[in-house]
């Protein structure tokens, strides 16, 4: 039997979000009058240590269905969101043109990236739950690079790769559970973190994150890190912010928001680099 590659545990996740994005825009009414009056659901995290954006020529790599893209493009900045999902592309753009806010969105695997696109851009942000869906986060950063000028910067807010050793849902979520080493990506089923439903899922698939990988990556790709932060907070608790920002109704298990806070444990990370040639 021929063994999968990234390329095809990529087409699978792929579908796999096809397939959700119309379950997730069931939930968010209203979002389109939101945008149209300036809203942005960035979390207070991310509004502390972001920089002014306004006028700035801002790449979102992983944009999904374009929440984040249009909140930084109301906050000033000229953004063109990226992903592979065809339906969350196209719900992008549908959401920018139904809130009057401008804002591109392309279709592309975020690690082969389209030429036309080079040096383009000031920022390049990537957010919250990306990293475990990249089969080489060195290959990611080439393309943070490529898009990227030089003096160019990385706004990177995600999931601390200490977390993904565990499982929150475990009896015991404070013991290990995972291989931080394994470089094969686990199999799960069903996306809908926002409601919880069960649904026809096709697989999708997930890979661990490594700290070492994420700072060889920008050092490999001409980029120097310039800070640094961790938090106690869960992806979950900062994906609760958004959703009520933006007035969601969450109905998916978020009881796991304060485990990594009760047990030291760092939850979320941000980091942020400048490309130097």
């Amino acid at each position: 039997m021929k063994k999968s590659t990234s390329d095809d545990f990529m087409a699978k996740n792929e579908k796999a979000w096809d397939e959700v994005t119309p379950i997730h825009n069931s939930y968010r009414k209203g979002q389109e009058e939101f945008f149209r009056n300036g809203g942005s659901i960035l979390d207070t995290i991310e509004r502390q240590h972001l920089p002014d954006v306004a006028g700035m020529n801002l790449a979102h790599l992983c944009c999904n269905c374009g929440q984040d893209t249009i909140s930084l493009a109301n906050l000033g900045a000229k953004c063109v969101g990226f992903d592979q999902s065809a339906a969350a592309i196209e719900e992008a753009r549908y959401l920018a043109e139904k809130s009057g806010v401008h804002a591109d969105f392309a279709k592309a695997n975020v690690l082969d990236i389209p030429d036309n696109y080079s040096g383009k851009f000031d920022i390049v942000y990537i957010s919250r739950g990306v990293l475990v869906w990249i089969p080489d986060i060195n290959a990611l950063m080439k393309s943070v690079s490529k898009l990227l000028h030089k003096g160019g910067r990385l706004f990177l807010y995600d999931q601390h790769p200490l977390m993904h050793i565990f499982d929150q849902y475990a009896d015991n979520p404070k013991e290990a559970k995972f291989d931080y080493f394994n470089e094969e990506p686990y199999e799960y089923s069903g996306l809908d973190y926002i409601g919880g439903s069960t649904y026809e899922a096709s697989p999708n698939y997930q890979y661990m994150v490594r700290l070492s990988d994420i700072l060889n990556g920008l050092r490999e790709n001409g980029m120097v890190l310039s800070s640094f932060h961790e938090f106690r907070h869960t992806i979950e608790k900062s994906m609760s912010e958004q959703f009520k920002i933006m007035g969601v109704q969450q109905e998916a298990d978020s009881s796991v928001n304060a485990v990594s806070e009760k047990a030291g444990i760092p939850g979320m990370m941000l980091l942020k680099a400048v490309k130097q040639d």
